[in-house]
């Protein structure tokens, strides 16, 4: 009886796995990105996508629509048809933090997209340009409290990394400073390096050429140990300010109505991908980490980070505008 048995289930099962290894796109990949080139989130996904469409056997076209803070391009992924062929990159800010800061939101990111992997970690740096006098966290505070609501931040976007960071910033050190979004980490990057603005906190990745030539001042990062890349940087815990940690992380989703079996085969692609060690080397000389995961996890990640940021936000007193 257990043999019949342990048969019947294998037959029910085997349809289920034949079309989860057996599915393949018919057209070309539309890969959406919400940020513009020149960010980390781009040269993540620009060394995936050989390799993806080399395994799914259609190209992967990345299609950058910027805007909002990413919710452009995660729109149009939730808007597409569940057939495999959308597939959207989005951050922490985008998926778990946007819908603490709008009041009305386009999407719904957990009702209207399903995840499939997370793609990365990031460490956030606090930088400065090299024309500004700051050489410490302590100078960045000591002139916010001297001159209120004047020192200004760049960001990537509204709920970008970059603008939690400055969020907790003023909520832990007691300061104001003020976030001047741009339209991506590659933009804003080259408004810092310009002296646009005071500060940023942006992804290590996009920072290190930078530090490397002068043109900026790593002062800390927002992780609770050291970073490998820059191992002589104090965390912001080191300086001072107790339990900062702002959790950098990207990953691939699609729209919610995608078969489970199409989800499979693209997720499993993606960790196929993601452990390759190709792409764990080049992913490491941006100041990435690859991290694979199950969509379980990943869900489990966006639910924990949503109510974090939830919270965090309201306590600081920030209303959705």
């Amino acid at each position: 009886m257990l043999a019949r048995r342990s048969l019947l289930l294998g037959a029910l099962a085997a349809p289920s796995l034949a079309r989860a290894q057996g599915w393949s796109p018919d057209r070309p990949i539309r890969l959406l990105i919400g940020f513009p080139p020149g960010g980390a989130s781009d040269a993540a996904l620009r060394i995936i996508q050989p390799r993806l469409a080399a395994r799914l056997g259609q190209n992967v076209v990345i299609d950058n629509r910027t805007g909002a803070g990413g919710n452009l391009a995660a729109e149009a992924a939730a808007r597409a048809a569940p057939d495999g062929t959308t597939l959207v990159s989005a951050n922490i800010g985008t998926l778990a933090v946007n819908p603490a800061l709008l009041k009305t939101m386009p999407f719904d990111p957990i009702a209207d997209l399903a995840p499939l992997s997370m793609l990365f970690n990031a460490t956030n740096v606090l930088v400065v340009p090299a024309a500004k006098p700051f050489r410490s966290v302590a100078d960045i505070l000591a002139a916010a409290k001297a001159r209120p609501e004047t020192l200004t931040y760049g960001t990537g976007g509204v709920g970008s990394p970059g603008h939690l960071c400055g969020i907790l910033l003023d909520s832990i050190a007691g300061v104001k400073t003020v976030a001047v979004p741009y339209r991506g980490g590659g933009p804003q990057m080259l408004g810092l390096v310009a002296a646009e603005h005071d500060f940023s906190f942006s992804p290590i990745g996009t920072v290190l050429t930078h530090v490397a030539a002068g043109t900026i001042r790593a002062l800390a990062v927002a992780t609770r140990g050291r970073a490998p890349e820059l191992p002589e940087v104090p965390t912001m815990i080191e300086a001072g300010l107790a339990d900062f940690e702002v959790l950098n992380w990207d990953g691939i989703l699609v729209p919610k109505a995608t078969p489970a079996a199409i989800r499979t085969r693209l997720g499993d692609t993606l960790r196929e991908v993601l452990a390759d060690p190709e792409v764990v080397a080049e992913f490491g000389r941006r100041g990435l980490t690859p991290r694979p995961t199950s969509e379980a996890d990943f869900a489990a990640q966006l639910a924990a980070d949503s109510a974090t940021w939830q919270r965090l936000i309201r306590a600081a007193g920030i209303e959705p505008s």
